[in-house]
């Protein structure tokens, strides 16, 4: 017997969510945070597909203030939602959240970004039932995800919600899981990103570098580097040597038709595309020369 099911979501994670559940004809309730708000943090947006899905507006601070606007169902799932947003309540049905990772490891905000960064190779996501613990309650599901060396962050969560659209399936239509307890022993927590880490430091060697970009790209707010006073962000890029010293870190040492090769502490990476002022262009239009400095 088909199940009640309603999903917690928003952004670009969630928006891709509904493309692969719509892809499955499932067509689950959805829960969101206001169009107001989202066209105030100028994101992806659920409301991408209304047409297909009843979608509900919602408080992002609590469930406190959505409780009498949403249906009763049979399930409750959170993905890229707020982690204590059940706190104090008495749910009538279970409440899983989906987190981006093989839990225990890497609990917290920001576990894609994280990972990638850290030069993880094989992750996964976990649904867990929540218990008022963050990412402390009893797994439900697990799927391992190889991280492959090319992934941005945007191809993670894509994976992520393709699978997380398959359990939902899979509930929807019946299915049921043991709960496993989670060993707090191997378990910790992921600190929160501050503005200014989004800076890179080309003093450190090109994997590092590469993995800094790669993690905080599309549709993270991407990472910056400074030229003559002007902040770009950079849009794409690849590891064009993996070690060596092939000039001072921040230098261009090579432009060509790809974009800008640009010396790194150890190795060097080339630039292909930068943000600026909102706009994605090709990075030797920035008229970098050979011997100039990014900071």
């Amino acid at each position: 017997m088909a199940k009640n099911i309603l999903i917690f979501t928003k952004d670009y994670a969630g928006q891709q969510l509904l493309k692969y559940l719509k892809q499955l004809k499932i067509y689950p309730f959805i829960a969101s945070i206001s169009k107001s708000e989202i066209a105030k943090k100028n994101t992806a947006s659920v409301y991408t597909y209304e047409k297909d899905f009843q979608i509900f507006e919602v408080s992002g601070s609590s469930f406190e203030y959505s409780k009498n606007i949403i249906p009763n169902v049979d399930y409750i799932i959170c993905t890229q939602w707020k982690k204590d947003y059940f706190a104090g309540i008495n749910s009538s049905c279970p409440i899983y959240y989906m987190q981006p990772s093989l839990l225990p490891k890497y609990r917290g905000y920001g576990a894609i970004s994280q990972q990638i960064l850290r030069g993880v190779v094989y992750s996964g996501i976990t649904i867990y039932e929540y218990n008022g613990i963050i990412d402390g309650g009893d797994i439900i599901y697990q799927q391992v995800i190889k991280i492959e060396d090319y992934y941005n962050a945007g191809d993670f969560i894509d994976i992520t919600c393709m699978h997380t659209a398959e359990f939902i399936k899979d509930l929807y239509n019946g299915k049921t899981y043991d709960k496993q307890k989670q060993n707090n022993s191997i378990a910790f927590y992921l600190p929160k990103t501050r503005k200014s880490s989004k800076v890179v430091d080309f003093n450190a060697a090109a994997i590092s570098v590469y993995n800094f970009i790669r993690a905080y790209s599309f549709p993270y707010g991407l990472v910056s580097f400074y030229y003559k006073g002007k902040e770009y962000k950079i849009a794409s890029a690849s590891i064009e040597s993996w070690s060596g010293i092939e000039g001072r870190p921040g230098e261009v040492i090579a432009q060509n038709d790809y974009g800008l090769i640009v010396a790194c502490g150890s190795g060097s990476i080339l630039i292909k595309e930068v943000e600026i002022e909102g706009s994605i262009m090709k990075a030797h239009m920035i008229n970098a020369f050979d011997g100039d400095i990014f900071l």
